[in-house]
């Protein structure tokens, strides 16, 4: 248990749904220690602006109350120990630098962690889609799957849809099991039921399960749109296939478009600054992205 760890996760207690004022507090203060030799104005300079900065500001004021809140966290870290699940900050050298690229509202604060944390070192790529997509959209993204298990590539997907599933399974079945990341739209201990047989292979296979979200939080449509933007962010290329619009895959598109991310497509519609996937011999350029901006090449 880090001092970052614990102030991040007193802070997600205090304001489960911003990432903007407790963001900032995090990965500019980063401790209560270092709370403590702030300025009162330099903190309201930058959090007062806001009702919910000035919300936090009370609460972060009132001693008895934010004492209550800590041991209440250092509890939860405690029982989180104890299952292996595993609370990160910007603060920690595994932290994946692509969330830093996030908008400030968008940006996680802390990723829950279950399985093998060296995944996040290595050569990702993101895999995004909504369903219902054609056959062959589907086809070629399970083909693609096939050619970045071959490669080495860390499959990322979401835990969501069947698309997700098939994708998983793929990386279970290889003749030597593969991992892959799987990222949740709702806190890890609320994986939706089809999904949780999926996430126990995925964690046999040495694979990793990621949520920016409090542990007991359930799906919503927010969060789903923030999961989009995680899964694509902490990766170093991303696909996107048949992304609709007003969905949040085309919402994480857009972002990853405009952050000058390496991005492919499997479409039968161009999408403008989108590699496109038309055939096989289109992998290697989505395998050459991810090793190319790895933290680990």
């Amino acid at each position: 248990m880090t001092a970052s760890t614990l102030f991040a996760l007193t802070l997600a207690r205090l304001l489960p749904d911003d990432w903007t004022a407790t963001g900032w507090l995090v990965r500019h203060v980063g401790s209560f220690e270092a709370l403590s030799s702030q300025p009162p104005e330099a903190l309201r300079n930058h959090l007062g602006h806001r009702p919910e900065g000035i919300r936090l500001l009370a609460q972060l004021s009132n001693a008895a109350f934010l004492q209550k809140m800590q041991e209440q966290a250092k509890a939860e870290l405690a029982t989180l120990i104890t299952k292996r699940i595993r609370v990160l900050t910007p603060h920690d050298d595994v932290w994946p630098a692509g969330l830093e690229a996030l908008p400030e509202h968008q940006r996680p604060f802390l990723l829950f962690a279950y399985g093998n944390l060296e995944l996040l070192a290595q050569p990702t790529v993101a895999l995004l889609a909504r369903p219902p997509i054609s056959d062959a959209a589907y086809d070629r993204a399970q083909d693609l799957t096939l050619h970045l298990i071959e490669a080495g590539c860390v499959p990322v997907t979401g835990a969501l849809s069947g698309f997700d599933v098939a994708l998983q399974k793929l990386c279970h079945n290889a003749p030597r099991p593969h991992p892959a990341i799987m990222v949740a739209h709702t806190g890890l201990a609320q994986l939706l039921p089809p999904m949780r047989p999926v996430a126990a292979a995925t964690l046999r296979a040495g694979g990793l399960l990621l949520s920016p979200f409090l542990m007991e939080l359930r799906p919503s449509d927010r969060r789903d749109r923030q999961r989009a933007l995680v899964q694509a962010a902490l990766a170093q290329a991303a696909v996107f296939v048949e992304p609709r619009d007003e969905t949040p895959e085309h919402m994480a598109l857009d972002w990853a478009v405009q952050a000058h991310r390496p991005v492919f497509g499997i479409s039968t519609r161009t999408m403008p600054e989108v590699h496109p996937i038309r055939e096989s011999v289109d992998f290697e350029w989505v395998v050459e992205a991810a090793r190319r901006t790895s933290p680990a090449e």
